[in-house]
């Protein structure tokens, strides 16, 4: 009784442990008010610049654009930082899709250092999307900068100098960071460290998801106010094919840090990303990680971070923990030569049977890749009650809770059955060394392949070589064998809870399969003291309990789907596009949706077509085609292409043009080439820096349904028109050219969109106009 007793609480103690462990990495922190210290962050200050930056949609290109950033160059000069303009043509040849040209309005302003070895950079970007106002995305990072500009002003000047960069042209392949890039390259004298602040939803903890080369110099200024950071998401995003501004300063020479909020991105890119939607926790917390951060490069001698080597970091509970990357391997080791003789020493002191312990490691995969199935099958399950959760871009739609807690306890009664069966022929010490020798396996091979993940599994196995090894030296039925293996589990259990937690909103439900995985090791660390602890005759009821766990896991993922129904503030996403042919004087309204909300088939109607992307090829169909229905023709903007000049010369024509709007003020203006007829050999954007203008030709949109198989994006195109040289061969046959503007916003609708549904952030509240040219 007493080792039962003693084993169940140990369990508990290892539940309160991963609790408390998720409630660091969950929570933010509290927002300061307005009338606090003015050397501080204060997200009641920060907030202030966010009501002026997010009041509508400002997608580079538009008034509301040139608004935010008229605002963000007052708040600089009230705060004396003499902000500066810096305009220039960025070019971006396509891989895989079209080439892309923009417009860019970059601003920085400089904190003089006092004996400067180097800069720090704090990047935030102006634009948003077309289809959300930004408050998050990005006003959290640009209110942050300014409050921290601020209150850095309170202080003595930095020893380093401090560079407060706002891009432009952020969410179209960050052609501002590109450019700003490029300028600070030629500027370069010493070390450039930067910090930047984005965001991928509206609420949660400041997550510091990248760091550059050099990490253990950066990681290290986290100290005073550490982040949620873990060196694990370091090595999976370098692997995804994601990119941020960082992405491009990182490219040209500079390293440093890259911080979002997660939380809540169901809101992400979408009306919802207002004001009202933004934590004032997520902005605290955000800033003021990233102003303690700024403060301690800005006094630090950044040629000694050239220097410095890489790390290993992540949380344990209020502490960010980090060791040298050299360390890494070494650990790895030394925690499966420990783990090694663990077993070796239990074995002859004859309280470990190998054949036990070799059936539980052998059988641990099966919960692991129970939990999986698990996920997989419960978001397939949920999309067939809520079909429109598979609208949510990001996976995951607004209310979670109770799916996520229905699916950790479905996990958690995987485990038991598994901690049951196994605990028919093995003993707790038989199965902590079994479980022990996967977490030994994969430190080795983490540390050889992804040397920032390898912690997880190091800290895992030393701990379980540690628990078999004092374990051994007591009585099986002994209350302290119990104690000593739920000590042992303490680091496996403050490791891998966190970032159960972490990875929820990371990857959403859709993928919930990835957490449930680990959350399944998690679980089998914890309840591991259990093993072999129940009574024949009480199997029973342990059987049931482990059901009854089920039963309620599911039953909650039921509630989940039952209780989330769309209302004014949950929506459902819906498509809703206008497109005009300039030509023929003719407009439709469009629709990707699959199910159509009854708002959007008042406008596009029932029936279905995939041959509107022989006239707007940005109207590509989807499997079973788009709606679409007639709409009256609306005042929106269209292109103009004009021939400045014409020459032909060896074999081929350069056409000079002038590209424009007409009317309005487009976010995007697209020119394609009809490739069946005309064979493109190059072109060329003035105003582009020296060596950066040519584009190559043949065929860039090699997957494209139509003719169009050469395009070329004009991002934030100025009013006064852009210059192309488009170079083709000469065929003596006409170059069929088809010139595209993409307005931001839909005419005016007759039936204002119901509270209940939103824009879906990729197909929705945009205008098209095309006009076809032969040349």
């Amino acid at each position: 009784m007493k080792s039962r007793v003693s084993a169940l609480c140990g369990v508990l103690l290892l539940c309160v442990v991963a609790l408390g462990c998720v409630l660091q990495v969950r929570v933010p922190l509290e927002p300061k008010p307005a009338d606090s210290a003015p050397s501080g962050f204060s997200a009641a200050r920060a907030a202030k610049h966010i009501e002026h930056i997010a009041r509508s949609p400002h997608p580079s290109g538009t008034a509301q654009a040139e608004a935010v950033r008229s605002y963000v160059t007052g708040q600089l000069d009230r705060l004396g930082l003499s902000p500066k303009q810096h305009e220039s043509t960025e070019v971006l040849p396509g891989e895989g899709g079209s080439h892309l040209a923009g417009r860019v309005h970059n601003i920085t302003a400089t904190i003089p250092g006092r004996s400067s070895t180097g800069r720090v950079l704090l990047v935030a970007h102006t634009d948003s999307v077309v289809t959300g106002p930004g408050a998050s995305d990005d006003g959290l990072g640009v209110s942050s900068l300014l409050e921290i500009a601020r209150a850095l002003g309170e202080g003595p000047p930095p020893r380093n100098d401090v560079v407060l960069l706002f891009t432009d042209i952020e969410e179209t392949a960050q052609l501002g960071a590109r450019a700003a890039a490029r300028e600070l390259a030629k500027t370069r004298r010493g070390p450039d460290v930067v910090i930047n602040l984005e965001a991928r939803g509206t609420s949660g903890r400041a997550v510091m998801f990248e760091a550059g080369p050099h990490s253990a110099a950066l990681v290290a200024a986290l100290g005073d106010t550490p982040p949620v950071a873990t060196s694990l998401s370091d090595e999976i995003y370098r692997l995804l094919p994601n990119d941020t501004d960082f992405t491009r300063l990182r490219a040209s020479g500079a390293t440093g840090l890259n911080f979002a909020v997660i939380g809540d991105s169901a809101r992400y890119h979408g009306p919802e990303d207002d004001v009202d939607h933004v934590d004032p926790g997520s902005l605290q917390d955000l800033g003021d990680t990233a102003i303690s951060a700024t403060r301690a490069l800005s006094a630090t001698d950044l040629t000694q971070v050239e220097k410095a080597s890489e790390a290993t970091w992540f949380n344990l509970g209020p502490v960010l923990v980090r060791y040298p990357a050299g360390a890494v391997l070494p650990l790895a080791l030394i925690a499966a030569v420990a783990l090694a003789a663990a077993v070796w020493y239990a074995r002859r002191r004859r309280a470990l049977s190998l054949r036990a312990a070799a059936r539980a490691a052998l059988t641990l995969p099966l919960p692991l890749l129970a939990a999986a199935a698990l996920g997989w099958a419960a978001w397939q399950a949920l999309l067939v009650v809520r079909p429109t959760y598979a609208l949510f871009h990001m996976g995951d739609p607004y209310r979670t809770g109770p799916a996520v807690a229905g699916l950790l306890l479905l996990t958690t009664a995987v485990v038991w059955l598994w901690i049951l069966w196994v605990g028919k022929r093995a003993t707790a010490l038989d199965t902590a060394a079994g479980t022990a020798t996967w977490a030994a396996l994969l430190a080795v091979v983490a540390a050889a392949l992804l040397p920032g993940a390898a912690y997880v599994f190091t800290w895992t196995a030393l701990g379980g070589a540690a628990g078999v090894a004092m374990a051994a030296r007591t009585a099986e039925r002994s209350p302290w064998r119990s104690a000593a293996l739920a000590a042992s589990a303490l680091p496996g259990v403050a490791v891998t809870a966190p970032l159960v937690a972490l990875l929820f909103p990371t990857v959403g439900l859709a993928s919930a399969a990835a957490p449930l995985a680990l959350a399944s090791l998690t679980a089998a660390v914890v309840l591991l003291p259990l093993t072999g602890r129940i009574a024949a005759a009480h199997a029973r009821r342990a059987v049931a309990g482990g059901a009854a766990l089920a039963v309620i896991g599911g039953a909650l993922v039921g509630v989940n789907a039952a209780v989330d129904t769309p209302d004014g503030e949950h929506p459902r996403p819906v498509s809703l596009m206008y497109a005009l042919d300039a030509d023929r004087e003719k407009a439709v309204w469009v629709s990707e949706d699959a199910d159509p909300h009854s708002w959007v088939t008042h406008y596009t109607g029932d029936r279905r077509t995939d041959s509107l992307e022989e006239w707007s090829p940005a109207l590509a169909a989807p499997p079973g085609g788009l709606l679409a229905g007639p709409a009256p023709v609306a005042p929106v903007s269209r292109p103009v292409v004009t021939t400045v000049s014409d020459t032909r010369k060896s074999g081929n024509r350069t056409l000079r043009l002038s590209v424009r709007p007409e009317a309005g003020k487009p976010t995007l203006m697209t020119l394609y080439v009809d490739t069946t007829a005309t064979q493109v050999v190059g072109a060329q954007v003035a105003g582009a820096p020296a060596g950066t203008g040519s584009l190559g030709g043949g065929v860039n949109r090699p997957h494209a349904g139509s003719v169009w198989k050469w395009g070329l994006l004009l991002v934030a195109p100025p009013s006064q028109g852009t210059e192309v040289s488009l170079t083709v061969r000469d065929t003596g046959r006409p170059v069929r050219l088809l010139a595209m503007t993409e307005d931001a916003g839909l005419p005016a609708l007759d039936r204002p969109r119901p509270d209940e549904l939103t824009w879906n952030p990729d197909a929705a509240g945009i205008s098209f106009a095309s006009r076809l040219y032969k040349l």
